[in-house]
């Protein structure tokens, strides 16, 4: 049970990791820029924040499957899942 659980927390840390990294690559570098509260050369950091974002999904889909893998453990607390 602990081990589903850690990994259930650790794949809502990589989800949210991926959508702030997606939220300042898609949204706030570019309307920074544009407003030049942030110098141009800062739109080159752009992949970065895209890959980071990409890697974290990936990891963020690698805790599911451990989740789901662990989920075998609920069937000790409730034989029946559709209650």
């Amino acid at each position: 049970m602990g081990d589903l659980l850690i990994n259930l927390w650790i794949m809502v840390a990589f989800i949210v990791f991926f959508a702030t990294n997606m939220l300042i690559a898609h949204n706030w570098l570019p309307s920074f820029i544009r407003t030049r509260h942030l110098s141009e050369g800062l739109s080159k950091t752009r992949p970065l924040f895209y890959t980071v974002a990409i890697s974290s999904f990936g990891a963020a889909m690698y805790m599911l499957s451990r989740v789901v893998d662990h989920a075998g453990v609920l069937r000790d607390f409730w034989p029946v899942y559709w209650i």
